[in-house]
C-alpha cells in the first residue's frame, strides 16, 4: 500500500514544481486508510438533551446543551464525573441571548463563549462557574460574529461578515483594544459567464478555524468544499490544499458536508471528516460514522480513521491522550478513544501483532549522536553524525515506494538532534530518488519542467537556478523563503536543492535552514555524495 507519510513529507518538493505556486493549490489524492478507532461508552450523568459542542481542559470538560435549560454541563477528566450544570438562554444579566457552538472554546482557566457580538470569559472553578470578563466584539453589519477562534488572551480570528466576491474572508482583531489588525483570505470571483448567487458566498464558504497554540498559525476547514488553507499567524497563505477523492460532490444540487470541527494542538490537527451529502447524514444518522483525519502543520494528511460511532462532535485531551467525542442522535452517553502509547490505536496494535491489514512496526531505540547508514531496497546513503529520521518516522515509511508523474518515488528525510542547536526553523536534508516506470523517459524535459515550477513560484525570494558543470543533466537551485514567528519576527530561510539524473534515475536533494546553514553545508553536501543507488526496481 502506497505510504502517505512519506509522499506528503519528503516529497512536498516534488509538489511545489508539479503545481506552481499561481495555481494556489496543493493537491492530495492519496488518503490514507488508517483503520477504525474503537472506543469505550462512558454514560454521563446529567446527560445533555441536545449536545451540541464539548470542549476539554486540562482537568475539566463541558458539554453544550441546546436543550430548555442548563446551557453547560462540566464534568472532571479523565474519569467524566458530573460537577455542576449552568447558564440559561434569556435577557438577564446572567443569560445568555444565544450561544455561537462553533467559536466555544476553553482557553487557560476559562470557557470563552461568543453569544452575538459578546464574547464573555467564564472562570470554571470546582464547584461554579463565575463571568470574569466581557468584550464587545467588531461586526461589520451589526449582527453576530462567525467563526470566531480566540488565537491566545489578546487576538482572535473571525470571519467578515458581508462576504463579497474576491474581498477578504477573515480578520485578526486585538481583543483589548478592540482594533483590527489585518483582513486576509480572498472570496472566489465568479469564473466568466458563471452566474451563481454570490449572496450566498458567506453560507457556501462556510467554515472553522483553528490556530497553533505554540505560535499562532492558522488553518481554515471548509464545510462545503474538499479544501483547507493554512496560513501564518499575521495572515499569510502559506498553503491552499484541495483532497480529490471518490467522495467529492459532482452535483451542485447536493449540500455536501465535509470537515467539521477541528481541534489543534501544537503538533497536529484532528478534524472530523464525512463526505457525503447532509440529506443522507440526516436520513441515515443511525449509520453514520464518520472519520477522524490527523493533519501535521505543513499541510500532510497523516492518518484518517473510521469512527465507530456516530460523533458529530469531539475534543482531544492532551495530557490524557484521549478524544472524547459526543452524538447529536445520543443524548446520554460519551465516547472515549484512547490514544495513549505514542498514539498508537488499538486497531495498530492488532495490525502489529498480524491481526490487521494495516500494520505498522515502530522504529528501535533512537541514538542521536550516533552515524547511521539510511538505505532500502533502492537507496542507501550516510547522513552526517548526529543527523537522523525524524522521530515520527517507522521502518514502513522508510522501505516505502509511491508513484507520480511517471515515476516511482522513494526517499528519506533528516533532522539535526543536537539539543544545543536551537533555531526557530532547524536544519533539515532530504532525498527523493525517482525510478522511470516505462522506457523510453524524456529525462531532460522532465529535468526542465521542474526547473520552470519554481521560476513561476512567487513566494520564493533571491531564486537562482544553474545548471549543473561536467556534462551531469540538472540543475542547482537556490533561494530563500520568508515566514514570520509569533512575536513578528521575519526570517528567511535559505534553500539549496539539486535536481538531476544519475544511472537512469532522477535524483533530488534539498538541504534548509536559517541560523545553521553555513555551518552545516559542507558536511550535507558530503552526505549527498554518499548517495549509492541499488538496481532494483519496484514490483
Amino acid at each position: 500500500m502506497l505510504n502517505i507519510r512519506l509522499i506528503t513529507s519528503i516529497f512536498i518538493l516534488a509538489l511545489y514544481s508539479c503545481h506552481p505556486q499561481e495555481e494556489g493549490k496543493k493537491i492530495i489524492r492519496q488518503i490514507p486508510e488508517s483503520g477504525t478507532l474503537k472506543s469505550s461508552e462512558v454514560s454521563l450523568a446529567n446527560a445533555a438533551l441536545m449536545p451540541y459542542k464539548i470542549v476539554a481542559s486540562a482537568d475539566k470538560a463541558v458539554v453544550l446543551d441546546q436543550g430548555k435549560e442548563n446551557l453547560f454541563k462540566v464534568y472532571t477528566l479523565p474519569d467524566f464525573s458530573f460537577q455542576y450544570a449552568f447558564g440559561d438562554i434569556g435577557e438577564g444579566p446572567d443569560e445568555f441571548q444565544f450561544v455561537n457552538g462553533n467559536s466555544l472554546k476553553i482557553h487557560g482557566e476559562h470557557l470563552v463563549v461568543l453569544s452575538g457580538t459578546q464574547l464573555i470569559k467564564i472562570k470554571l472553578h470546582a464547584e461554579k462557574a463565575t463571568r470574569e470578563a466581557q468584550h464587545t466584539l467588531i461586526s461589520d453589519t451589526g449582527g453576530p460574529i462567525n467563526g470566531l477562534h480566540l488565537v491566545n488572551d489578546s487576538v482572535y480570528v473571525a470571519d467578515i461578515g458581508e462576504a463579497k466576491p474576491g474581498a477578504p474572508e477573515h480578520r485578526l482583531v486585538h481583543l483589548g483594544r478592540n482594533e483590527e489588525l489585518v483582513r486576509f483570505g480572498k472570496y472566489p470571483k465568479p469564473a466568466a459567464g458563471e452566474n451563481k448567487d454570490q449572496a450566498n458566498l458567506s453560507r457556501d464558504y462556510m467554515k472553522s478555524t483553528v490556530a497553533n497554540p505554540k505560535d499562532g498559525s492558522l488553518a481554515v476547514f471548509y464545510l462545503y468544499h474538499n479544501q483547507i488553507r493554512l496560513y501564518s499567524g499575521d495572515g499569510e497563505l502559506l498553503q491552499q490544499i484541495e483532497v480529490k477523492s471518490s467522495s467529492n460532490s459532482s452535483s451542485d444540487e447536493e449540500m455536501w458536508i465535509y470537515r467539521a470541527d477541528p481541534f489543534a494542538s501544537s503538533e497536529h490537527i484532528y478534524v472530523l471528516y464525512v463526505g457525503m451529502p447532509k440529506k443522507e447524514v440526516e436520513e441515515n444518522f443511525e449509520t453514520f460514522r464518520p472519520y477522524l483525519e490527523v493533519w501535521d502543520w505543513e499541510g500532510n494528511l497523516l492518518d484518517r480513521f473510521r469512527l465507530d460511532q456516530p460523533i458529530t462532535t469531539f475534543t482531544y485531551a492532551e495530557e490524557f491522550k484521549k478524544l472524547y467525542g459526543i452524538s447529536f442522535f445520543k443524548e446520554d452517553v460519551l465516547y472515549e478513544y484512547d490514544l495513549n502509547e505514542g498514539g498508537i490505536t488499538d486497531f495498530e496494535k492488532e495490525s502489529s501483532a498480524g491481526k490487521g491489514k494495516n500494520s505498522k512496526q515502530l522504529d528501535p531505540i533512537r541514538q542521536p549522536d550516533k552515524k547511521i547508514i539510511a538505505e532500502n531496497a533502492y537507496f542507501r546513503i550516510e547522513p552526517p553524525a548526529g543527523w537522523n529520521y525524524p522521530p515520527s518516522w517507522t521502518l514502513e515509511e522508510k522501505k516505502s515506494v509511491g508513484e507520480r508523474d511517471g515515476l516511482y518515488l522513494t526517499g528519506a528525510a533528516f533532522v539535526r538532534e543536537n539539543p544545543a542547536d536551537k533555531s526557530v526553523c532547524g536544519a533539515s536534508m532530504q532525498l527523493t530518488v525517482g525510478i522511470p516506470k516505462e522506457e523510453p523517459f524524456d529525462v531532460d524535459e522532465y529535468l526542465s519542467s521542474r526547473a520552470d515550477g519554481y521560476r513561476s513560484n512567487d513566494q520564493l525570494n533571491e531564486l537562482s537556478i544553474e545548471e549543473l558543470a561536467n556534462g551531469i543533466r540538472g540543475y542547482t537551485i537556490t533561494y530563500k523563503r520568508r515566514f514570520v514567528d509569533p512575536k513578528g519576527e521575519v526570517y528567511l530561510s535559505t534553500n539549496e536543492h539539486t535536481l538531476f539524473e544519475r544511472e537512469g534515475r532522477i535524483i533530488v536533494t534539498r538541504f534548509t535552514s536559517c541560523d545553521f546553514f553555513e555551518r552545516y553545508k559542507e558536511v550535507v553536501r558530503k552526505a549527498f555524495e554518499s548517495l549509492t543507488l541499488k538496481d532494483a526496481m519496484p514490483g
